[in-house]
């Protein structure tokens, strides 16, 4: 059994559908307000015609009692139909709402690793899972990222015999080893910075940052 099935199967199977701190509760929230007034507007259309008719009839006639007759069969049928749809919907509410909640989990966790240094995560999501787009460009990055770091790591390391060499060239006061050795030095510093170019880490006083993300007036 590998790490990720161990991690699934120890974590409560209520977690597996629900995470609290995620968009997932506000969506439920949202979605519940919504079946709410729509349940109120069709009650209200329903019921309160009748409730106005019965108002305005005389209790002992036999029209009220016809009226009274439908208002409790229409009250028998409604709310047991109403009360059925609402755990439907809960359900299905629940199973929707996380998947699109759990890749966005996964996705910060990607995140917070990334940011701690660690470039070896797995952007990889559920097959019913929602963003696999999103998750595909996720990757992208990732992969990107650790390339130009492998990179810079490989620049740096030639440079460390490199220093070494001058080191020694200069010891022995070799001038014309030394001379040899800080030009390639240098080569490999140059390669260095072109490396560097495509992070950009400031911007100028008074203008935006490239890397800022567009707002949604933006779009």
């Amino acid at each position: 059994m590998d790490e990720k099935s161990g991690d699934r199967l120890s974590r409560p199977r209520f977690r597996r559908h629900f995470l609290w701190d995620t968009v997932q509760p506000r969506f439920l929230g949202l979605s519940f307000c919504y079946v709410v007034v729509v349940i109120a507007a069709v009650a209200g259309a329903l019921f309160v015609p009748l409730m106005l008719e019965l108002n305005h009839l005389p209790l002992s006639s036999i029209e009220a009692q016809r009226v009274a007759d439908q208002f409790e069969l229409l009250h028998s049928r409604f709310w047991p139909v109403v009360f059925v749809v609402s755990l439907l919907l809960t359900v299905h509410g629940v199973f929707f709402s996380h998947r699109i909640a759990g890749p966005l989990y996964r996705f910060r966790r990607i995140f917070q690793s990334v940011a701690s240094g660690d470039l070896t995560v797995r952007t990889s999501i559920r097959k019913s899972d929602y963003l696999h787009v999103e998750a595909e460009y996720l990757g992208e990055m990732v992969g990107a990222l650790r390339e130009k770091i492998a990179r810079l790591e490989a620049h740096h390391a030639d440079m460390v015999p490199q220093l070494d060499r001058l080191k020694e060239a200069a010891a022995r006061g070799s001038f014309r080893e030394v001379e040899q050795q800080a030009d390639r030095l240098c080569a490999t510093v140059e390669q260095l910075t072109q490396a560097m170019e495509p992070f950009q880490t400031n911007s100028k006083p008074g203008e935006a940052s490239p890397a800022t993300l567009p707002t949604a007036a933006g779009f």
